[in-house]
């Protein structure tokens, strides 16, 4: 009977299926298939919490390493690519200052998607406050008074609607 490692709960075989994957350099389906493990199995790891929770720790630090690994060559990539927009052979140099206005506007996309965006949103208005903005827009062309309506400019500045032909606002 073999012994379960206390590594949060995954079994030997859990742990064997992925090292397989990950470090072995294993499909999914062949691990299985050197460990024995059915695909309905398989599934049944998947709905594991702890499993799951395994597997995309895995594949963060894979990502991560792949990273650290783009970084260290950074440097090294951007000189060589500057060096190739001065290439003897024109279509060398044409695709390299190509790839560094691309790399260029990619950085600037990013970083402006880093940015948080002002919202255009709209605050919601109330039917009261929506009713007297209707009348007083109504009223506006009732009247055909060009400025806004008071009780005040009413009667001091528009003339009814029948003097308007005659004088307008």
């Amino acid at each position: 009977m073999g012994m379960k490692r206390n590594r949060g709960h995954l079994s030997n075989k859990q742990l064997a299926v992925l090292d397989d994957i990950f470090n072995n350099g294993l499909t999914e389906q062949q691990a299985l298939e050197k460990h024995n493990i059915t695909t309905c199995r398989y599934r049944k790891w998947l709905e594991n919490g702890l499993f799951e929770h395994e597997i995309n720790a895995r594949i963060d630090a894979a990502i991560r390493q792949s990273k650290l690994v783009m970084a260290h060559h950074l440097p090294w990539a951007a000189q060589r690519l500057a060096q190739l927009t001065v290439s003897e052979k024109d279509e060398t140099a044409r695709k390299a200052c190509l790839d560094v206005i691309s790399l260029h506007n990619d950085d600037i996309a990013q970083d402006i998607a880093e940015v948080p965006q002002p919202t255009d949103e709209i605050p919601p208005i109330s039917p009261e406050k929506a009713s007297r903005m209707l009348a007083i827009l109504a009223e506006d062309e009732e009247t055909g008074c060009s400025q806004p309506i008071t009780d005040d400019t009413k009667q001091k500045t528009c003339p009814p609607m029948a003097e308007f032909s005659k004088n307008p606002c």
